[in-house]
Formats: structure tokens, sequence, C-alpha cells
């Protein structure tokens, strides 16, 4: 099932921190963050994805490593089996990343890739393609939101808002575009919780009609974290909601 695919992505761009609003680093991944999602098209459960965050190191260096991984269950896992993997290991300090893995298995479809950046020549290292000059400060796909959310997410958010950044993603260079569309309360398995809402600037045509036809909700709290995430197809609605989470804070997840 190639929706879950688009679940995936949507779900790692908006995978974000603990701490509270600063241009500061995340400092609870030390204790291992985790999100757990499932996934539901119409009224049947197609899939489950998660995402963890905790320290690591990469070349003797400290640093966070962010793992979002989905699978298809169910009927939907013997029709089309789907298991993706994709990985960010990013600098503690300016939460730009070292190394990005994704590792796609769809059907009989598999894609595997390792990307490095360099820094100071401003250049990535794929495995599949070689070599490439990038802008500066460019990002992956799931160390963008972490950025973004140190940047972005704050009371300073006015509706309508744009927010860009560049990435890697698929091997290739692709600008991220989001646009604020005000505060929203989500009744969810966690509680009642007030909201973000988010629409991703999408291409329609294919699978979307319109550019709104794909949504996520934020909790609008010290968490940030991904409470749903919806998209309107031609073929009926699928939706991710969050259904548990570790290391996070209870009380201000929920709405009083």
């Amino acid at each position: 099932m190639r929706m879950l695919r688009f679940t995936l992505f949507l779900i790692s761009l908006f995978v974000l921190s603990t701490s509270t609003y600063s241009n500061t680093p995340v400092k609870s991944a030390d204790k291992g963050e985790h999100l757990k999602y499932v996934i539901h098209y119409g009224i049947v459960r197609g899939g489950k994805a998660s995402l963890k965050l905790k320290s690591d190191k990469i070349n003797g260096k400290e640093v966070y490593h962010a793992t979002l991984t989905g699978r298809t269950v169910g009927l939907f896992n013997t029709l089309y089996r789907v298991k993706d993997t994709y990985e960010s290991f990013f600098d503690k300090e300016t939460l730009l990343p070292i190394k990005a893995i994704r590792d796609i298995k769809e059907g009989s479809y598999k894609r595997y890739n390792e990307v490095t950046f360099d820094r100071e020549q401003n250049q990535i290292n794929s495995q599949r393609s070689g070599i490439k000059d990038v802008p500066v400060g460019i990002h992956d796909i799931l160390s963008a939101f972490y950025f973004a959310r140190a940047y972005y997410f704050n009371s300073d958010l006015e509706v309508g808002q744009v927010v860009k950044i560049q990435t890697y993603f698929a091997d290739e260079e692709f600008l991220l575009q989001f646009r604020f569309m005000g505060y929203e309360n989500i009744k969810s398995k966690i509680g009642n919780v007030k909201c973000y809402k988010f629409i991703p600037i999408v291409q329609t045509g294919r699978a979307f009609e319109d550019e709104d036809d794909m949504k996520i909700w934020i909790s609008a709290d010290a968490n940030k974290i991904p409470v749903r995430v919806q998209f309107d197809l031609f073929l009926g609605s699928l939706r991710c909601d969050l259904i548990n989470f570790s290391n996070f804070s209870t009380s201000s997840l929920r709405k009083n």
C-alpha cells in the first residue's frame, strides 16, 4: 500500500522534541523518547509506525539518532507488504545531519541508501549517486523538523504563514513547505489535545485533488509531538493517530 509511504513521510516531518520552545538542542533524548502510531484506511487498520529518538555516537562524536519505522499489518500486509525505515544522525548543537539512512521495502520494490553530509564543502555523498553540491545548511527529512521545532514552532506563528526548509530526500533536493492554519482541539487515544494545525504544500493531480487534502496536528504544548496525520485521497481517507508515548510530559500533553 503506497499510501503508507505518504503517512510515514509526514510523520517524519513533524516528529519533534520534548523540551520547551527555544533554539537549543533536544535535552530529553538521552532518556530515549518513543512514539507509537496506528494507521487506518477508513475503518480498516492498515499499518503501524514508531519513532524513536536517543543519544548515540558516530565517528566518536555525540549525536542525536532518530529512527522512524513503519509497516503494513493484517490484510494490507497480505496484499502489499510495506516495511520502511528512515534514520538520521544529527549534531546536538546545530541540529544539522551528519548521516541519513533510507531503507525501503514495498512489495517487490527495495531501495537502500546512505547519505553523508560534508559541511565544510557543502556536499553530500550518496551511496547510490555519488557526491553532489548542495545548499548551505541542508537537512535530511528527519533532522529538518527537529530544526523547525526549535526555530519556527512557537507563539510567533501567524495563520497562513508558510515555513520552508531545504532538504535532501529520496536522493534529491526537496523543498519542504507547510502552512500554519491555526489551532484546533483533537480528541485522541491520549485525551483531548490542543494542537497546531498544519497543511503541507503538496502536488495535486495524483493522490490529492486539492492542496489541503493533507493535514497534520501537532500538540501545542512543551512536547510538540504529532497527534494526528490525515490524508483525504481519491479513494477515501487515510489517518494516522498517536496511541502511545514514553518519556514525554503527560500533564502538558493533555488539554485542561
